[in-house]
C-alpha cells in the first residue's frame, strides 16, 4: 500500500515525473514487446496512483489562479470552436467523388463543434443559475 500523507506541491511534482517516467517507460517496452495488454495495464496503473497521489495533495489554489485558468478556457474555447467548425466546412466544400472521406471528416468534425457549444451552452446556464443569475446573460 501507498502511504503519502499531506505532501507539498514539490512532492507531488516529484511523484508525477516517477510515476509519467514509469508510465512511458512501460508503453515503450509493451510498443517493443507488440503488447497491446502491457500498454493497457500501465496506462491503468499510473492513473491509478495519480488519482491516490492527487487525493493525498493539499493544493493551495489563490484567486489569482482561479482567474487565469478562467481566461485560459475563454480564449481556448473563442479560438479552437470557431477554427474547427469552419475547418469542418472547409473539408465539406473540398470533398467530391473521389474524396469522400473529406465530407465524412468534415461531418464528424461538425458534429463535435456542435457537441462543444452545446455543452458549453448548458454549462453557462447551469453555472449562471448555481451563481444566482437570473438569465440576465
Amino acid at each position: 500500500m501507498l502511504y503519502i500523507n499531506n505532501m507539498n506541491n514539490k512532492t507531488y511534482k516529484w511523484y508525477r515525473m516517477g510515476i509519467a517516467f514509469f508510465v512511458a517507460a512501460m508503453m515503450s517496452i509493451a510498443v517493443s514487446l507488440d503488447n497491446t495488454w502491457l500498454a493497457l495495464s500501465s496506462v491503468v496503473i499510473g492513473m491509478i496512483f495519480m488519482a491516490v497521489v492527487r487525493s493525498k495533495t493539499k493544493r493551495i489554489v489563490d484567486e489569482r489562479e482561479v482567474m487565469v485558468r478562467q481566461k485560459a478556457a475563454q480564449m481556448t474555447y473563442a479560438i479552437f470552436a470557431p477554427t474547427i467548425g469552419l475547418g469542418s466546412l472547409l473539408l465539406m466544400l473540398l470533398a467530391d467523388e473521389s474524396n469522400y472521406f473529406l465530407e465524412a471528416m468534415g461531418i464528424v468534425l461538425s458534429y463535435l463543434t456542435l457537441f462543444q457549444i452545446a455543452l458549453f451552452s448548458i454549462f453557462l446556464v447551469f453555472y449562471n443559475r448555481k451563481h444566482g443569475g437570473h438569465g440576465e446573460e
